[in-house]
């Protein structure tokens, strides 16, 4: 999904303001092909005033299975079982969500901010509206959560938040980003996207 068409989504007939994104960015030495599939897509979305927070993953090497036949590990314990196995390189998002926490509780205090929505479900950051109301002046402050809902989900409130919301197939089907990032953008193609989403009118701030 693109960042700015599930702000919109998510903001219905509300003023968006500002919409952040929040993501671990692959090293370009060790990994230079995802490194510059995600450098696309970041800069796509600062063309349409996303404000992109990167953080570079931390890497380290570590065994990875390669028998997928193995069974269930409950049944065999105790057990010693052969597997082939391979080494690799992984990088890891290290402090994203402590971040994505910090970052909304500075948007949730801003004067010119009456509701702010963080689209996650990790349950770290549960603990952004209670300490949003520690704050003077921001007791007020509507903080909701956006999850994805699966289809055979059904969705409930967290008492954590002032409200929480779904991210559904139809959200999904709406805020599509079906740009191959794989190759450099075609700039046609993207001046026919920014076009259509009328990004230069949407008074969105840098």
């Amino acid at each position: 999904m693109h960042p700015l068409l599930l702000a919109r989504a998510l903001a219905g007939d509300d003023e968006l303001v500002e919409v952040r994104y929040a993501t671990g960015i692959p090293s370009a030495e060790l990994d230079p092909d995802r490194y510059e599939r995600e450098r696309r897509r970041h800069d796509l979305m600062v063309t349409t005033d996303v404000v992109v927070l990167e953080k570079p993953l931390r890497y380290h090497w570590e065994w990875t299975i390669r028998d997928r036949d193995l069974g269930d590990p409950r049944k065999s314990q105790g057990e010693v079982t052969k597997a082939r196995v391979k080494s690799r390189n992984r990088g890891q998002e290290k402090g994203i969500d402590v971040w994505l926490a910090l970052d909304a509780l500075v948007m949730c205090t801003r004067e010119d901010l009456d509701c702010v929505i963080v689209a996650s479900a990790d349950s770290d950051l549960n603990m952004v509206r209670d300490y949003v109301r520690m704050v003077p002046g921001n007791e007020t402050t509507k903080v909701i959560q956006a999850r994805i809902l699966n289809e055979h989900q059904d969705l409930r409130q967290s008492p954590a938040w002032d409200e929480t919301v779904a991210i559904d197939r139809a959200v999904f089907d709406a805020c599509r980003d079906d740009f191959d990032y794989d190759k450099p953008l075609d700039d046609i193609a993207v001046g026919r996207f920014l076009a259509s989403i009328g990004s230069a009118r949407d008074g969105m701030r840098d």
